[in-house]
């Protein structure tokens, strides 16, 4: 049995309720700490993942609350059309406390609040590794909150918004 560092334990126990937070707002129901996989696991798909920075990128910046519309909702189906696998959530926690697997980004909720990840960073990989979807959401000079989208992989960067 792989017993973790103590650091790694003290990383996981300080940031383990605020992540299946963050988890239950996305996916719109309670997720608990055995919902989620290693980190082993975790820091494997991380390193698998790698490969998108090397690839072409489909982007856009949009108001925050644009993700609740149904233009968005539409965008999010035709994501899920060209690539139905489960997906992987990712967020700046993950890396602590261990990936969650969700059946498909349909089953993932976007009417999260603002609040919800004070790192205002999403991703979202499938798992058979082809695609990602980045969500970047953050506050622009002007005061308004934006959100980035991107997508990346062999199916998901024809999508555009």
């Amino acid at each position: 049995m792989h017993t973790q560092p103590s650091s790694a334990k003290l990383r996981k126990k300080l940031n383990l309720k605020r992540y299946l937070d963050e988890l239950t707002a996305l996916i719109g129901r309670p997720v608990h700490a055995d919902e989620l996989g290693s980190l082993e696991q975790a820091t494997s798909i991380r390193e698998a993942s790698q490969k998108f920075h090397a690839q072409a990128t489909q982007a856009c910046e949009m108001p925050f609350s644009e993700r609740c519309s149904e233009r968005f909702q539409g965008f999010v189906q035709r994501l899920h059309g060209a690539n139905h696998s489960s997906v992987y959530v990712w967020t700046p926690r993950t890396i602590d406390c261990g990936m969650l697997l969700v059946p498909s980004l349909a089953a993932v909720k976007f009417t999260f609040d603002f609040a919800v990840n004070e790192d205002g960073i999403f991703v979202f990989l499938t798992s058979d590794l082809e695609d990602r979807l980045l969500l970047d959401f953050s506050v622009s000079p002007k005061g308004e909150q934006v959100m980035k989208v991107e997508t990346q992989g062999a199916n998901w960067v024809s999508v555009t918004y």
